[in-house]
């Protein structure tokens, strides 16, 4: 039976094709998980983080405060189930039992380094009181790798978060600087919630007491009831404290840092900002925006802790666990890795693919070459 014959010119290509195919499918064939060059950063951060939540463990209990049963791992960073006078919205107790793995910091290790933040680069972090445990890793994962910070903290929680009137994160924030564990206090402190300035908090007296005790501090009071005027006023300070920031990170869902209505910042995770942020001034777009909005637009790229479920899943980190964490590479964290490619095979495999395509124009030329030849010689016999 005859066949017919593959053009030369569509074999030649199918296997130039195919070589290349092969050296990109090589490279994640031969693809490793190395352990992350800045792996003592990210453990330093992560012991960090499980020093200062022991700490606030032993606090409640020799104080009397008391342990939730819910808080099966007995961290002592879960609050209280039941609306207290500064419990803001519903929270998930999975997402916060999920936020204690001090393994935390070390993922914001890696969204430090997937900024391309260097020691001594400027990073603003914006904080509810819902995960005190991820505040404390992120403040943890900022003291490991050197970072210059700006801290604006809100007092209001949601449930399960840090919403115990009398031991506020803000609180819990205080007692660690003051024995030492953490080196940077709150430098902005809001009473959160409602409008930011608290005013779902039923009992006037707690606010009053909270207030006194902000003021008391070294920290910066920030009340102010307009929403925009909040945002320039919060721009004001970080155009102070850091006017080089690099990068923005929030925790929770403060509208402070989402913004407000249907132009609330809803994602979570690391997010560059889009080729189209016009990289200027520091400024609310729309008068709805909040920080991470006004970030992304000035060409800065930020994170949100807010999908915990989501981040959990996406960092090999257990959710809602049933024993206490280990730190490094055997937790099963993957921001403690990085990927490496053997890139020999694939370079040998382009080499051979470039060697093919040189050898198909190289015919091609001759042939044509030859033929041109061969059609002039006709012409001049037909003459």
């Amino acid at each position: 039976m005859n066949g017919k014959k593959v053009p030369f010119t569509i074999l030649i290509l199918a296997i130039w094709a195919g070589m290349i195919i092969i050296a990109v499918a090589l490279c994640f064939v031969t693809s490793t998980n190395d352990v992350s060059p800045y792996y003592d950063e990210m453990t330093e951060a992560a012991n960090i983080a499980d020093r200062a939540m022991e700490e606030i463990r032993k606090y409640k209990t020799e104080r009397g405060m008391e342990i939730y049963d819910y808080d099966k791992l007995g961290t002592g960073m879960i609050g209280d189930k039941d609306y207290t006078a500064i419990t803001t919205t519903e929270g998930v107790l999975e997402a916060k039992r999920t936020s204690c793995n001090p393994n935390w910091a070390a993922v914001i290790v890696s969204m430090f380094i997937r900024a391309g933040l260097r020691k001594g680069d400027q990073v603003c972090m914006v904080f509810s009181g819902s995960f005190p445990a991820m505040n404390i890793c992120a403040l943890a994962a900022a003291q490991a790798y050197g970072a210059d910070v700006c801290v604006m903290a809100g007092i209001g929680a949601s449930n399960y978060g840090a919403n115990n009137p009398d031991f506020t994160f803000f609180d819990m924030a205080e007692y660690l600087c003051d024995i030492g564990v953490l080196n940077h206090r709150i430098d902005y402190v809001s009473l959160g919630g409602d409008g930011d300035t608290g005013k779902s908090f039923p009992d006037p007296t707690v606010k009053d007491a909270i207030e006194a005790r902000i003021k008391a501090s070294s920290s910066t009071y920030v009340y102010e009831e307009d929403f925009q005027a909040n945002i320039s006023k919060r721009l004001e300070y970080m155009h102070k404290d850091v006017p080089n920031m690099k990068f923005l990170l929030n925790v929770g869902g403060s509208s402070v840092g989402l913004g407000t209505g249907v132009d609330a910042f809803i994602g979570s995770g690391y997010y560059e900002p889009s080729k189209l942020a016009h990289g200027g001034k520091l400024e609310q777009s729309k008068k709805t925006d909040g920080l991470l909005q006004v970030a992304l637009s000035g060409g800065i790229p930020v994170a949100s802790m807010l999908n915990i479920k989501g981040l959990a899943e996406k960092y090999g980190i257990p959710y809602d666990p049933d024993e206490k964490a280990v730190i490094g590479a055997e937790s099963g964290c993957n921001a403690y890795f990085s990927r490496s490619y053997d890139l020999t095979v694939p370079i040998i495999a382009l080499c051979i693919s470039a060697a093919v395509f040189i050898f198909y124009y190289v015919y091609r030329v001759k042939s044509g070459a030859a033929g041109r030849k061969d059609e002039r010689n006709r012409i001049l016999y037909r003459r």
